[in-house]
């Protein structure tokens, strides 16, 4: 959840979607992107790539 918590935090108040896509991100947080994308899958029902793909759709 740790690693939940910092991906939501970097899209939400660092805006990362901006300039960097999905495993980017996960890299730069020193996330998992399997793992990380699978719990978001399991919590919100997209996968990490679709969640940036929405933020940058609905904020840019």
């Amino acid at each position: 959840m740790k690693d939940y918590a910092a991906f939501e935090r970097a899209l939400d108040e660092d805006k990362v979607y901006l300039d960097l896509d999905y495993n980017e991100i996960c890299t730069a947080l020193g996330a998992d992107a399997n793992a990380l994308d699978k719990l978001i899958l399991k919590e919100i029902g997209y996968s990490g790539r679709e969640l940036v793909d929405f933020y940058r759709s609905k904020f840019c």
